[in-house]
């Protein structure tokens, strides 16, 4: 937007409108004075005429100079482009295929199955990043020879891969001696073979470049020659004229110190236009300066809105916790950091006893200031690295990370829940709500994420079903079967 104020009010082109507009303007009354005759003997055909060969000649050798330095640096350019882009490509093959050769060493000590697949997904990346690469190549202008080569790489490469994934299937297998012999006896030298055609295919092209550099230094040195020439001659002529020249420059010299006073008025009306166009920059500079400070503003005042969206589409505007969508991307985030170092995580699913009867009887506002408290209470009672979150309503969620023993998630609900037994102060009455919370635990109960918050929604029910004011453990149908429980006797399992 800067710029298009800028372009629109260009200060250049009014100083330029400024200092015509303050010219004088020469009127029929004003007196001209005589103008100083500065030929007063006219020069003889001999300087006439060595001036335009003098001339002709400045032209064409620069313009021949032009184009040969223009011819020079376009071919220069041009190979060392080409040619770098193939040797850095031609290398980048080469570096692929050297890592998944030091890959296929660390998979053939590495004993843990996991660093196994790590190796074994990054000597497959390696392979696509190479087949990109030669993709790119081939697309590039190669000679039939250069083609060739890498026709007989791609075949070389081909053979070395089925070796390698030969090797990493026996390694796979527990079959490490026949792994290491396959490895060391074909794998290896296939792979050294196509490195090699590789290593011929940039030695040709660093042999093209030298011949199209000895090419090019040719064209220089006839170019310069040439130009030399041509100097020469310029200078000679050059010689003859000055001596002419010099004899009208006395002439001349004289003459223009006639001129002197006029040029003194001429400077001291470009000294009064001067000052006006400093004026009037300086008046444009500042209207300038205003217009980027309100677009600045715009833009802070956007950036701020954007801010304010996107924490509008994460948190609960009532209690300023996390919302359903970020509470879903952050247990995502859990159970995948769970799932890798293996640990346990705990889901805690909420939902308040006797909020209904408060927020019918008081009001919208009052009962958004209970939510408020809850949901202060709630993240006073987990650790910085868990969670708690609003779903809606008065359903409320924990995401504990790290537990060590499921006694660490009954020893949370029931802080929660001494939390929330104390009273809430509304209208200067205390009023009182409980809390139902079921737990699930992954990995106990389940691995997936949707089972975890339905096991632990269930648990919340039948604490209510139970009684409320209370906390539960996700069981099974046979769990509670085998304990004797029925729906109303569902007791907490810690």
């Amino acid at each position: 937007m800067n710029d298009r104020v800028t372009r629109k009010t260009d200060p250049g082109m009014e100083a330029a409108a400024c200092l015509d507009q303050h010219r004088p303007r020469r009127t029929s009354s004003d007196t001209v004075e005589p103008e100083p005759n500065l030929h007063q003997r006219s020069p003889g055909p001999f300087l006439t005429g060595g001036f335009l060969f003098l001339i002709l000649m400045l032209i064409a050798t620069i313009a021949f100079g032009l184009s040969q330095m223009a011819l020079i640096r376009a071919s220069l350019e041009q190979v060392v482009e080409e040619y770098n882009v193939h040797g850095s490509l031609a290398q980048e093959m080469q570096r692929s295929s050297r890592e998944r050769s030091m890959l296929l060493h660390a998979m053939r000590v590495a004993q843990d199955p996991f660093e196994r697949d790590e190796l074994f997904i990054e000597i497959r990346r390696l392979g696509s990043q190479f087949l990109e690469t030669r993709e790119r190549l081939l697309e590039m202008n190669l000679g039939a020879e250069e083609r060739a080569l890498l026709d007989r790489q791609s075949r070389l490469s081909k053979t070395a891969s089925l070796m390698q994934y030969q090797v990493i299937d026996l390694f796979a297998e527990n079959r490490a001696e026949e792994g290491d012999r396959v490895l060391l006896r074909d794998a290896i030298p296939a792979q050294e073979r196509a490195l090699r055609v590789m290593d011929a295919f940039i030695a040709l092209q660093q042999q093209h470049n030298q011949a199209a550099l000895e090419v090019t230094s040719e064209a220089f040195q006839h170019a310069y020659r040439l130009m030399l020439t041509l100097g020469t001659i310029m200078v000679l002529i050059g010689a003859l004229v000055a001596v002419h020249v010099r004899r009208r420059v006395r002439e001349i010299l004289s003459a223009l110190s006639l001129s002197n006073v006029k040029l003194g008025k001429l400077n001291a009306e470009l000294q009064q236009a001067h000052e006006r166009l400093e004026q009037r920059v300086a008046e444009r500079t500042a209207e300038l300066h205003q217009t980027n400070e309100q677009l600045r503003r715009e833009v802070s005042e956007r950036e701020r809105a954007e801010h304010r969206l996107i924490y509008l589409a994460n948190y609960d505007s009532v209690t300023k916790l996390p919302n359903r969508c970020l509470f879903t991307e952050h247990l995502k985030l859990v159970l995948g950091q769970a799932k890798r170092r293996q640990t346990r995580v705990a889901m805690l699913f909420m939902d308040l006893d006797g909020f209904k009867q408060i927020n019918d009887s008081l009001g919208h506002e009052a009962g958004d200031r209970l939510l408020r408290e809850v949901g202060s209470r709630l993240q006073g009672r987990v650790r910085g690295e868990d969670m708690a979150a609003r779903l809606g309503g008065d359903e409320f969620t924990l995401i504990l990370c790290n537990l060590a023993h499921p006694l660490g998630a009954a020893a949370v609900a029931e802080k929660v829940i001494d939390a929330i037994a104390a009273p809430f102060v509304l209208e200067g009455q205390p009023y009182y709500v409980g809390i139902s919370i079921g737990i699930a635990l992954y990995p106990d109960d389940t691995i997936d994420m949707d089972t975890l918050i339905r096991y632990a929604d269930d648990a919340m029910y039948d604490v209510k079903r139970s009684g409320k004011n209370s906390y539960s453990f996700h069981r099974t149908p046979a769990e509670t079967e085998r304990e004797g429980l029925g729906p109303d006797q569902f007791g907490p399992r810690v």
